[in-house]
C-alpha cells in the first residue's frame, strides 16, 4: 500500500514529539524483565519491523527477549471503540486477548502500536493524527480494564520516498 506522508503529517508528528505524546524509549529504563505483551497489526509489510523493535527494546533492556504477541488487522487502535462496529468487536477480542495472556504469563507490561501507512485507518479515512489519539484512547481503556498494566505507545512510521521512517 503506497501512501504517502504529507508535510503537513510529518508537522503533526514532530509537534505530537515537541508536546511530549511521543518519547523516544530507554530500554534500561524499561523494568519489562518478565518480558511484553505486545499488540501489532498483523499486516505483513510491517510485521517484522514492529517485532524487531520490540525485540531491540527487549534485547537491550534486560538481555533477553520474551514477546507475546497478539495481532490483528488495525492493532492498537482496534481497543480504541472509535471504529466501525465490526472493528471495535475485533478491539475488544484483542483486549480480551491482551488481558488472558498478561494473568497466564504474568507480564504487565503492554506495548501498543499502530503503524502509517494503515489499511484499516485508512478504511476508515484517519489520518495520523487520528491514529495517534486512537492509539491513546485504547491505552486509557486498556488501563480502565487493568489499572496496573504499564502500557507504552509506539507508532512506526514506514519509509516512502525520500521520508523518513521508523518508530516513533
Amino acid at each position: 500500500m503506497k501512501a504517502i506522508l504529507t508535510q503537513h503529517d510529518r508537522l503533526c508528528l514532530e509537534q505530537m514529539k515537541q508536546f511530549g505524546l511521543f518519547a523516544e524509549i530507554i530500554p534500561q529504563k524499561l523494568a519489562i524483565s518478565n518480558g511484553v505483551v505486545a499488540a501489532f497489526c498483523s499486516d505483513g509489510d510491517q510485521f517484522y519491523d514492529l517485532y524487531s523493535h520490540t525485540a531491540r527494546v527487549c534485547e537491550e533492556a534486560v538481555g533477553t527477549i520474551r514477546i507475546h504477541p497478539i495481532t490483528l488487522n488495525g492493532g492498537g487502535i482496534l481497543m480504541s471503540g472509535q471504529l466501525r462496529e465490526e472493528q471495535c468487536q475485533h478491539g475488544q477480542t484483542m483486549q480480551e486477548n491482551i488481558l488472558a495472556a498478561v494473568v497466564m504469563k504474568g507480564i504487565k507490561d503492554v506495548f501498543l502500536y499502530t503503524h502509517f501507512p494503515c489499511g484499516i485507518a485508512i478504511s476508515h479515512c484517519l489520518g495520523v493524527i487520528d491514529q495517534a489519539l486512537l492509539l491513546r484512547m485504547a491505552k486509557n481503556r486498556l488501563k480502565e480494564a487493568n489499572p496496573e498494566l504499564r502500557i507504552k505507545c509506539f507508532f512506526h512510521v514506514e519509509k516512502y520516498d525520500e521520508q523518513e521512517g521508523g518508530s516513533h
